[in-house]
């Protein structure tokens, strides 16, 4: 039986991890992330869900490959909450991948003022026990 090994995302304190959660974790910690599919509608999500929002039905993970997108929407967060008071102002932005899916995350290296259009890269960020992803610009 293989060693159960405990992966958190940089904002998750809640240690009742599901099976379909611990799979997208431990794809996290090696580099990759996952996308869900809908076994009957072929509905895609990201980040992914147990079940599709459309009819119910169960979903299955699979690797997401593409890593360049397009800033589709941002925000410049002045006032966070305890956690990140430190980071403040940051980035939290939506890139739209040529597929159409979209992801939310950090831009972590702003070299200006963000533009909606700009290209971003998604990356791994490794701390401790804790894994997470980001946008790079």
């Amino acid at each position: 039986m293989a060693e159960h090994k405990e992966i958190y995302l940089g904002y998750s304190t809640d240690k009742a991890v599901t099976p379909f959660l611990q799979k997208f974790l431990e794809a996290l910690d090696a580099g990759k992330i996952m996308k869900s599919k809908c076994t009957k509608c072929g509905a895609e999500y990201l980040p992914p869900r147990q079940q599709c929002q459309k009819d119910l039905s169960e979903c299955e993970l699979t690797e997401f490959t593409e890593r360049e997108a397009k800033l589709y929407s941002y925000v410049i967060v002045d006032f966070a909450p305890a956690s990140l008071s430190s980071k403040q102002p940051y980035i939290v932005a939506i890139g739209e991948f040529p597929s159409g899916l979209r992801l939310t995350a950090h831009i972590t290296n702003p070299m200006g003022p963000p533009t909606v259009g700009m290209p971003l890269k998604l990356a791994f960020e490794h701390q401790d026990k804790m894994v997470t992803y980001k946008w790079l610009v």
